[in-house]
């Protein structure tokens, strides 16, 4: 499974703004950023776009890249998110104020975007990737993802603070090989992080040992401006398997 976290900030820097995890250049978790690829032929590739939640920086390139991939005729990208955020998505940014209404002007035989409305811990299949929309606890309606090729698992709990159906989902599983954690606060800002629903280097430590197993660990969400403190806070409490994400890094898991 090829898996990157798409650049939101110019290299070599690490900083994180928005959020955009590509795997095997045809699915695509979120797009926050996904619109801001300069290679179009990547954006054209990308067929199912998954949305977490509809927080900005989960969603704000969705209606450039749909622009910059549809071509006349039947065959569009898929759009998967709960029905909530799937009606957000259509009442408050393709509203044909915001942008056009992509959703009114998609026919069978000339679409923009066709949308699929998930079910919690229903599984679904695209791209010879299962699919499982598991929720989280955040400060609006939010789903993680576990995403398993047949030979490697991968978790992508989104935007969280302390939850607990997601690691028991990942308890239950057979396999899980890593788990892409947000860490947004560091500890001085533990209350920030726990009225917006987010983890904090202050909680992080407990959430990772809720689970049971050993898997890797890949920090994402640091917030910029701390993003610094947060290193040296995370680095600090000594933590097995625990790394920073390297946006625009290709995870070949």
């Amino acid at each position: 499974m090829r898996i990157e976290l798409l650049n939101s900030s110019t290299p070599p820097s690490d900083l994180q703004f928005l959020v955009s995890f590509l795997i095997n250049d045809e699915v695509a978790i979120d797009a926050g950023a996904i619109g801001l690829l300069t290679d179009l032929q990547r954006q054209q590739r990308v067929r199912h776009v998954l949305i977490t939640h509809e927080h900005l920086d989960h969603i704000a390139t969705l209606p450039i890249f749909l622009e910059n991939v549809y071509e006349p005729g039947p065959d569009c990208v898929e759009l998967l998110a709960s029905r909530a955020v799937l009606d957000f998505l259509h009442g408050d940014m393709f509203n044909g104020r915001v942008w056009p209404d992509f959703f009114d002007l998609s026919r069978p035989s000339d679409a923009f975007v066709k949308t699929t409305a998930l079910e919690l811990m229903q599984p679904i299949t695209r791209a010879g990737l299962t699919i499982t929309p598991v929720p989280v606890s955040h400060g609006v309606e939010t789903i993680g993802f576990v995403v398993d090729d047949g030979r490697i698992a991968v978790a992508f709990p989104s935007d969280t603070g302390p939850t607990e159906c997601f690691w028991q989902h990942l308890a239950s599983l057979d396999r899980l090989d890593a788990v892409f954690l947000e860490a947004s606060f560091p500890r001085s800002l533990a209350d920030l992080a726990s009225v917006t629903g987010h983890l904090s280097t202050a909680t992080f430590a407990n959430e990772i040992g809720k689970l049971p197993r050993q898997v890797r660990w890949i920090v994402v969400h640091r917030k910029a401006r701390y993003a610094d403190v947060i290193a040296r806070e995370l680095k600090s409490l000594g933590l097995a398997n625990v790394e920073l994400v390297q946006p625009g890094h290709v995870y070949d898991l």
